[in-house]
C-alpha cells in the first residue's frame, strides 16, 4: 500500500468557497495542502477539477445482527456506505441486545475482519435488568446507549434517569427512540382493523413523537446526560426539540433520508417497503425537518439502514419488517436535495454529514475534518453527472430498493479510508477488513 498519496486537482471548500490545491496524504493522515505538486509521491489520485470532502459518519446504522445477516452484513453494508460517501460507521443493535462485554466484542470482530470502512458499535437496549453493565461497555470505548421510550423494547420508566445517570457518569451519549407508548397503543386501536399502508402511518403520529422528546428531556436535565434524538420524522418533533433546548440540554438529534423524501402518501406506491418506525409524515413535517436541517436546528444526518429481504417486507402491514436500505443513497441524497436545490449550504452539508456526528462520538477532529493531523478519510464528489440508483447495481445485500430510479449527484468517484483507497474511479479496488475500530477512550468519572 502505497504510504504516501498525493490528490491533485482537488477542490476543497474554505468555508464560503472552493480552491483547488494538492492534498498530501501520509501513513493514513493528511500532512500537507498546497498550490503546487508534492514531491516524490508513490501515488498519484486526480480528483478532476471536482470536490474532496470528509467522508461522511454515520452514527446511525443497523449493519450487523448475528441473527439476521441475510438482511445486511459488515461486508455488504460498508461497501453500501462507502459508495454513499461514508467512511466511518457505527453500527447500532438491530434485534439481539448489546448489553454486555461478549456480544459487543463479537460485532467487533467481526468487523475487523469484513468490514472496508472505520467502525463503531453502540450498544442497547438498554433497561433495568442490564443498565449495570455499562461501565464494563465503557470500557470498550463504547460511547451510545440506546433506550426506547416504547415497544418493543421499551425501557422501564423508573430505569431511564437511572440509566442516562449511568451513561453520564462515562461520559456517553443516551439515544433515543422517542415515541410514547401509550399513544402508540392509543392509535394501534384506532386503526388496527385497516389493513392498508397507510393506516400503519397514521397510528403513530407526531404527537406521540413530541410527548417522548419532552419527557426525555427533563429527565436529562435531571441528570445532566447527553441526549441524542434518533430519526427525528416530525414538525411537532422539531417544536419539542426547540421546547426542550430552551430548558439548557444538552440536546443533539439527527434525522433520516426517508423522512426529507416520502411521506406517507408515498405509502400508496411502495406499500410495506416504506414501512418504518417512526412512520412516514406529511408534506408539512418533511419541509419542516429541512428547514430545522437548513438552521441548525437538527444535528446529523443518519442512515437508520435497516433492510430485509423481499419476503419480510411483503406481508400485511401490522406483521411486515420495518426499515429500508439507505446507507448508498446517504451523500448523494443530500447533496442533490439539499444542496443542489439550494435548502442546505455546501457548509451545512459538512456539518450534518462529516463534523457533527464525529463531535457527537467525540471523534473530532481525527474524524469529520478536512485538516492537517486528521485521518485520510477523504470523498473525491461527482457534482457535474448523476448516478442512476438501482438494486441491480447498489451494493446492499437485498435485492431491492425504495430510492430505484432516482438520478443523484455527488456519488464518490474516489473514497479513501484512513489513506487506503476503497474506491477508484468509481470502482472497488479496496478489500474488506481495512476499516479500524473507533472509539472515544472514556475516562470513568468515580463518585466522591
Amino acid at each position: 500500500m502505497a504510504t504516501r498519496i498525493m490528490i491533485k486537482n482537488a477542490k476543497i471548500w474554505t468555508g464560503d468557497n472552493f480552491t483547488e490545491a494538492y492534498i498530501l496524504v501520509e501513513d493514513g493522515k493528511i500532512t500537507g495542502f498546497s498550490k503546487k505538486p508534492f514531491k516524490d509521491p508513490d501515488q498519484v489520485i486526480d480528483a478532476y477539477s471536482q470536490p474532496v470532502i470528509p467522508g461522511g459518519i454515520d452514527i446511525h446504522a443497523h449493519v450487523y445482527d448475528p441473527e439476521y445477516t441475510k438482511n445486511e452484513d459488515w461486508e455488504s453494508g460498508s461497501l453500501a456506505a462507502a459508495y454513499g460517501g461514508i467512511t466511518t460507521v457505527f453500527d447500532m443493535p438491530l434485534r439481539v441486545f448489546v448489553d454486555n462485554k461478549s456480544i459487543a466484542k463479537k460485532k467487533i470482530d467481526e468487523a475487523s475482519k469484513h468490514s472496508y470502512i472505520n467502525y463503531g458499535v453502540h450498544a442497547g437496549f438498554m433497561n433495568a435488568s442490564n443498565k449495570d453493565e455499562i461501565p464494563e461497555l465503557a470500557d470498550l470505548g463504547i460511547k451510545g446507549y440506546k433506550i426506547f421510550t416504547c415497544r418493543p423494547f421499551k425501557a422501564e420508566e423508573e430505569a431511564l434517569p437511572e440509566i442516562m445517570q449511568l451513561v453520564k457518569d462515562v461520559n456517553g451519549v443516551v439515544i433515543a427512540h422517542s415515541e410514547d407508548d401509550g399513544l402508540l397503543e392509543f392509535g394501534y386501536k384506532r386503526y388496527c382493523e385497516r389493513h392498508d399502508p397507510i393506516a400503519y402511518h397514521l397510528s403513530r403520529t407526531p404527537s406521540a413523537e413530541a410527548a417522548a422528546i419532552i419527557k426525555l428531556g427533563y429527565y436529562a436535565l435531571e441528570t445532566l446526560a447527553n441526549l441524542h434524538i434518533a430519526h427525528l420524522s416530525s414538525g411537532e418533533g422539531v417544536k419539542a426539540i426547540r421546547y426542550v433546548r430552551n430548558l439548557g440540554v444538552a440536546l443533539t438529534v439527527e434525522t433520516c433520508p426517508h423522512y426529507l423524501y416520502f411521506t406517507r402518501e408515498d405509502a400508496e406506491k411502495h406499500g410495506t417497503y416504506l414501512k418504518l418506525a417512526p412512520t412516514l409524515k406529511t408534506s408539512m413535517d418533511r419541509e419542516s425537518l429541512w428547514r430545522a436541517l437548513a438552521e441548525g436546528e437538527i444535528d446529523a444526518y443518519a442512515s437508520d439502514n435497516a433492510p430485509a429481504p423481499k419476503e419480510e417486507k411483503e406481508k400485511d402491514i401490522w406483521e411486515a419488517w420495518g426499515g429500508i436500505p439507505n446507507l448508498e443513497i446517504m451523500g448523494p441524497f443530500l447533496f442533490t436535495y439539499g444542496v443542489l436545490k439550494r435548502i442546505i449550504s455546501f457548509d451545512r452539508f459538512l456539518d450534518v454529514f462529516s463534523r457533527n456526528p464525529a463531535r457527537i462520538m467525540g471523534i473530532y477532529p481525527e474524524k469529520g475534518e478536512l485538516a492537517i493531523g486528521s485521518d485520510a478519510d477523504l470523498v473525491v464528489i461527482e457534482t457535474r453527472k448523476p448516478r442512476l440508483i438501482t438494486a441491480t447495481t447498489h451494493h446492499h445485500k437485498v435485492d431491492w430498493t425504495p430510492w430505484e430510479g432516482l438520478e443523484l449527484y455527488g456519488a464518490p468517484i474516489h473514497v479513501l479510508v484512513n489513506g487506503y483507497p476503497i474506491i477508484l474511479d468509481g470502482e472497488t479496488v479496496g478489500k474488506p477488513g481495512k476499516g479500524k475500530y473507533v472509539k472515544k477512550k472514556i475516562r470513568r468519572i468515580l463518585p466522591f
